[in-house]
């Protein structure tokens, strides 16, 4: 399809052959709908027909399913357009490999996301131990008089860090990693999973309200600014603790996920409001596309650049709310959370010694958590840069 860069728009000529083409089924459709009715598929065996374990010794949670959702959205509508598009993935790389800091940022965030989604069952979940309670890091060491058995090496009067607990355990005896990898599902389960879900619904009524206007443009914004006007935090703590009572990670994505789109959906609005009038979007309905056609072939491809940047600058928000609302128990907690580890790690008492003696602790969680919020708002600030359509 013959295109330019006018006004940074992604068509500015239609091929008609194309355009009927493109209206076949796709290999890439069939296995995006294959792929969720396998989900689909686990899910009723897991919940109806199978008790016990899924595989192993891993029980499954609601998160979880929504989680794989999230995951074959984004490996469709993210992963996949790149892997296939290799001219725009070259182009969007020179425009990021520049700079050290995205590309140190980008690394993490891809280095995160493998661990947090494999490590936790190669690393296994950390159980407790009172004999092993806060043994010191690797390549620390802390008073031998200060823990009632020393897993490591002991010299000089001190108990030093073994490779069996590369960061330490915490005042229960659970290995600080175990519980760090599996704190890093969490948090990977509920950002992609929320940013998914504001993704889907902020395009839908974006593009909606701009390509139908009237008085549907008109309901569906004024619902926005009601929206807005109530933050959804405080919608969750209300519904999850006072009505539900129940703090499960999925209700935290899910309020998120539906009550923290606005934003995004005013920007898509205004990209599918630029662009609805083009000569390129006239000429396909001149062709005999649906509307539908037109709005998912045309608009919406030129609306997904704000639509990323803007989803990957809630990512920090979302992280910091899913490690502050499990360290003040207000979320799901058990021994998988950043913030729990945070918690626990701050309460904990040392038995002979200052403070500084468990330090690694809370240390780990706070580290990660730091890490993990930095590089999340530079890569954000990266892909702001290199999906810009005017560079």
């Amino acid at each position: 399809m013959p295109s330019s860069r006018l006004d940074g728009a992604a068509f500015t000529s239609v091929d008609w052959g194309e355009e009927d083409a493109s209206r076949r089924v796709r290999p890439r459709t069939v296995a995006f709908v294959l792929a969720l009715a396998g989900v689909a598929a686990l899910f009723v065996y897991d919940n109806w027909l199978h008790s016990g374990p899924l595989y192993g010794t891993y029980y499954t949670r609601r998160i979880d399913w929504l989680f794989a959702v999230s995951l074959v959205v984004f490996a469709r509508f993210v992963a996949l357009p790149l892997v296939l598009d290799r001219g725009r993935t070259r182009r969007y790389w020179r425009r990021v490999r520049g700079d050290p800091l995205a590309m140190a940022a980008v690394g993490y965030l891809a280095a995160f996301f493998v661990v947090a989604l494999l490590a936790p069952e190669l690393r296994g979940i950390g159980h407790v131990s009172f004999q092993r309670q806060l043994q010191p890091p690797v390549f620390f060491s802390v008073p031998a008089d200060a823990v009632d058995a020393c897993v490591g090496p002991v010299s000089n009067g001190r108990c030093h860090g073994t490779w069996r607990h590369p960061l330490g355990t915490n005042a229960l005896g659970i290995d600080v990693l175990s519980m760090l990898v599996y704190g890093m599902r969490e948090i990977l389960q509920v950002a992609l999973s929320a940013a998914v879900l504001m993704g889907v619904v902020a395009t839908f009524v974006g593009a909606t309200a701009g390509y139908v206007g009237g008085w549907v443009d008109d309901v569906l914004m004024r619902y926005v600014d009601v929206q807005q006007t109530v933050p959804a935090v405080v919608v969750y703590v209300l519904v999850a603790t006072l009505v539900l009572r129940d703090k499960a990670l999925i209700l935290l994505a899910v309020f998120f996920g539906l009550l923290d789109w606005g934003g995004i959906a005013r920007l898509v609005r205004s990209e599918v409001l630029k662009r609805r009038d083009d000569g390129y979007v006239r000429a396909a309905r001149a062709a005999g596309a649906s509307d539908f056609h037109v709005v998912r072939k045309h608009l919406v491809p030129n609306a997904s650049p704000a639509v990323a940047t803007s989803l990957s600058r809630r990512v920090p928000m979302l992280v910091l709310t899913q490690v502050g609302l499990s360290f003040l128990l207000l979320s799901e907690s058990n021994m998988r959370s950043i913030g729990e580890l945070l918690r626990r790690g701050l309460a904990s008492r040392y038995v002979a010694g200052e403070w500084t003696a468990k330090w690694w602790v809370a240390g780990a969680a706070v580290l990660v958590v730091v890490l993990t919020v930095a590089a999340s708002n530079v890569a954000g600030d990266a892909a702001r840069d290199a999906l810009d359509p005017h560079e």
